[in-house]
């Protein structure tokens, strides 16, 4: 291994972030530098724990390092690119604080692939478990990777639906590739493997905290073309991956949820706040990212009693929401639901005139 990948590897464990190993390598001519003692003693480390770093630096055996680094990476079979590697994405590189190092088991290629980040919940409601299938499907079909976290919930749903899908998805982990979290995700982890990529800019034996996972949620974002919410609560993760996605210049898709139901109470405020995010059909996602759409044959949707009863009354004609609502025993808050679901699937359609009629 280069001794700059080397070096680069080693701040990584210890904790530095780029920004931090920017002033360290501003002290000298190459990189791996760091290893020389006597440059070390010397050098001025201008950040909080500057004076402990120096010290580690100056006792490392950068030789008993890589060895143990190389039976680590061996044990687990991870294999690992740093920030100066040919593989590492450039999208990576064009965000505040990219990860110096990432681990990984499976295609690394994708890295550099179109892809879209799809998370939400980890309690989706079956509406949230239809919609998300139904955009991961589409996407995935059309050529875009999926990345997701690989937690319970939507992070679940994505990896699945894509690999169902013969699609390619990728996870950003947020602990060491050694030990999935949540442990029943494992056999699922190994499918991602075969058919995807594991990743993650923690170093093996490295268990998840709460802060690792919002700094996985940058890598989620950063890696995509674009961020599409489905179902998330006012303070959660997913609504840091949103502001991530912002902040890096990404773009941004969100589904309504019900407006009854806290798990989407932070999608919907993130619509009420930037309205060109509304998104209830995949075609907006591909469009927006210029993406062409696979067309397959269509298959019948099935519809449940509500669904039914609402087709049956628009048969006669076009209708308003109050008019709907009058006429079937359906709350209005779940006759919202069930128009914007029915009209991601095609039922039905919306009008300019805010009337609904059957396709």
């Amino acid at each position: 291994m280069k001794g700059e990948e080397l070096a680069l590897i080693w701040l990584n464990q210890n904790g530095i972030s780029f920004s931090k190993s920017e002033k360290i390598f501003s002290e000298f001519d190459k990189i791996d530098s760091i290893f020389e003692p006597k440059l070390i003693k010397n050098a001025f480390f201008d950040f909080n724990g500057g004076s402990e770093l120096k010290e580690k630096l100056i006792n490392i055996d950068p030789i008993k390092f890589e060895r143990e680094l190389e039976e680590s990476l061996f044990k687990y079979d991870i294999k690992v690119i740093t920030y100066i590697s040919k593989e590492y994405p450039e999208k990576l590189k064009n965000i505040d604080e990219p990860p110096l190092a990432l681990y990984y088991r499976g295609d690394i290629s994708l890295l550099g692939k179109k892809s879209i980040a799809i998370v939400g919940t980890r309690k989706p409601s079956d509406y949230g478990r239809l919609v998300c299938e139904k955009f991961t499907k589409e996407l995935s079909s059309s050529g875009l990777v999926t990345v997701s976290g690989l937690a319970y919930g939507t992070d679940t749903i994505v990896a699945e639906t894509t690999l169902n899908s013969g699609g390619k998805t990728i996870a950003v982990l947020a602990g060491g590739l050694d030990s999935i979290y949540p442990f029943q995700n494992k056999a699922l982890s190994e499918r991602i493997i075969k058919n995807g990529l594991l990743v993650s800019e923690y170093m093996p034996r490295q268990k998840p905290t709460n802060y690792s996972f919002l700094e996985r949620n940058r890598i989620v974002s950063a890696l995509s073309l674009g961020t599409l919410i489905i179902e998330a609560g006012k303070r959660s993760g997913t609504m840091t991956t949103a502001r991530f996605a912002i902040d890096q210049g990404r773009e941004l898709f969100v589904v309504p949820g019900n407006i009854t139901s806290p798990e989407s109470e932070g999608t919907n405020n993130l619509i009420d706040e930037l309205p060109d995010t509304f998104t209830i059909n995949p075609d907006r996602i591909l469009n927006k990212l210029g993406i062409q759409k696979r067309v397959e044959p269509k298959s019948k949707t099935q519809v449940n009693l509500d669904e039914n009863l609402i087709l049956n009354e628009l048969s006669s004609g076009e209708k308003t929401f109050n008019e709907l609502s009058e006429k079937l025993d359906i709350e209005p808050s779940k006759l919202s639901s069930l128009l914007i679901k029915m009209e991601m699937f095609g039922l039905i359609k919306k009008g300019n005139s805010n009337t609904y009629f059957k396709i």
